[in-house]
């Protein structure tokens, strides 16, 4: 924990997933900041709403939630991108992708959920119902014919489903050519100075420590050490450059375009 008086404290939420756990590893360690804040965790969308809410001004959130935050720029050199498959952002379906009617978003998921929707809709042309739901996939599908699933509930079931799986982030490269962003850290406008300093110091500190914290990140999670380390030394990346945020625009564009996203035009931070 950061030094000053509690009551005074900035409030700073993170995704609970492994995929977050390399931005997180300094906060989680209390790394020292010159303000006080505190450092919790959540899924997603709750991340989302607590930055809404202003109970936290930094927050890592999904891109989707964007558009629905003006009072919210994100930090351009962070977040959690792939340039290939992220193996942990699956549409999982009983039926071939262009016959879906329903399909059930998993609650966590806002920058998922608006993805699968977009891809179906443009290069599948359809647009389901959606519906919420929660894992596990099985009581997902009860109702629907094709379910989003992310982050460990996606490691856990990919390959392993029996049926038709999609790797979200490798649909929309194919689509594209860019990279996909599905995080970053927005900061509302009050944020103490200071604040993207403490965050990019988060990664850096993990980076110093990773041999140390890789098996703890993977017990934690329930998942391999090689997997581990596979999935958040190959798979992910988290230092953003020119390409992840041209397809991070782009991404918002197309799904303001279909009609999926509201549209706003400057979503970064100014520095």
């Amino acid at each position: 924990m950061s030094l000053g008086l509690p009551a005074a404290a900035a409030g700073i939420v993170g995704v609970r997933f492994l995929n977050a756990r390399p931005l997180l590893g300094g906060l989680d360690a209390g790394l020292g900041a010159p303000f006080a804040y505190r450092f919790s965790t959540a899924e997603p969308s709750v991340c989302a709403d607590l930055v809404t809410r202003g109970d936290a001004v930094a927050g890592l959130i999904p891109v989707a939630a964007l558009p629905y935050l003006p009072e919210v720029g994100a930090v351009p050199q962070l977040g959690i991108a792939c340039r290939e498959e992220a193996t942990s952002v699956l549409l999982v379906s009983k039926r071939p992708l262009g016959e879906i009617e329903t399909l059930a978003v998993h609650t966590a998921s806002r920058s998922s959920a608006a993805l699968a929707r977009l891809l179906l809709a443009e290069r599948w042309g359809v647009r389901p119902r959606v519906v919420p739901a929660a894992p596990p996939l099985e009581t997902m599908l009860a109702a629907a014919d094709a379910a989003v699933v992310i982050g460990d509930p996606a490691l856990a079931v990919r390959g392993r489903s029996g049926l038709l799986e999609v790797d979200l982030a490798a649909a929309w490269v194919e689509w594209t050519g860019l990279p996909f962003v599905f995080a970053v850290w927005g900061v509302r406008r009050e944020a103490p100075s200071g604040m993207e300093k403490l965050l990019d110091s988060s990664l850096a500190y993990s980076r110093t420590h990773w041999e140390a914290l890789l098996p703890r990140w993977a017990e934690a999670h329930g998942v391999d050490v090689g997997r581990t380390r596979t999935y958040l030394e190959r798979t992910l990346t988290y230092r953003l450059g020119d390409e992840e945020r041209a397809g991070m625009e782009e991404f918002l564009r197309r799904a303001a375009s279909a009609g999926i996203l509201p549209n706003r035009k400057g979503v970064w931070r100014a520095a």
